[in-house]
């Protein structure tokens, strides 16, 4: 019996170490099939998602960009870095990769169009935040989600103006 793993060998064990929350053992397996295949964008996958439960979001980004890079229309890729631009405060970042999805996510336009409404809103860009949250709205008239964030920015707007 070989000792030697393949790289989807090691994706696997590493998901399985992953969803006993072992995060730190399952970060070792994604590298060693990162080391046999450089390019696996499954373990370049959940080696990002392990360094964002390691609370090691740089590291994340550099691994979303590689996915990117090799894949320019990877939507989960663009979903993933938008979500952590946002949340380390690069809201240029976070509207652009948003902007991305908008245009190319067509079945979940109206979720990106929330989630860019709520960037532009941190930014204080207002209009642009009420616009998207409106846009939302025409796409998916009873969404509570949309509902409420359109809601709240109307009411800080006029409570600010």
């Amino acid at each position: 019996m070989s000792t030697i793993q393949t790289p989807e060998q090691l994706v696997d064990a590493g998901l399985a170490l992953a969803r006993r929350q072992v995060h730190q053992e399952a970060l070792g397996y994604f590298e060693r099939a990162l080391a046999l295949s450089p390019n696996h964008p499954q373990a370049l996958k959940h080696r990002a998602l392990t360094y964002v439960h390691l609370g090691q979001t740089r590291a994340a980004l550099v691994d979303l960009d590689r996915l990117i890079d090799l894949d320019p229309k990877n939507l989960w890729a663009y979903a993933n870095r938008a979500i952590i631009f946002r949340d380390l405060g690069h809201y240029g970042n976070a509207v652009s990769d948003f902007s991305y999805l908008v245009k190319f996510d067509q079945s979940k336009r109206w979720q990106w169009l929330i989630s860019r409404g709520t960037t532009f809103k941190l930014m204080g860009h207002y209009d642009e935040a009420l616009q998207d949250f409106n846009h939302s709205l025409k796409l998916n008239p009873h969404n509570s989600w949309a509902i409420s964030a359109r809601d709240e920015m109307v009411l800080q707007t006029r409570h600010y103006s």
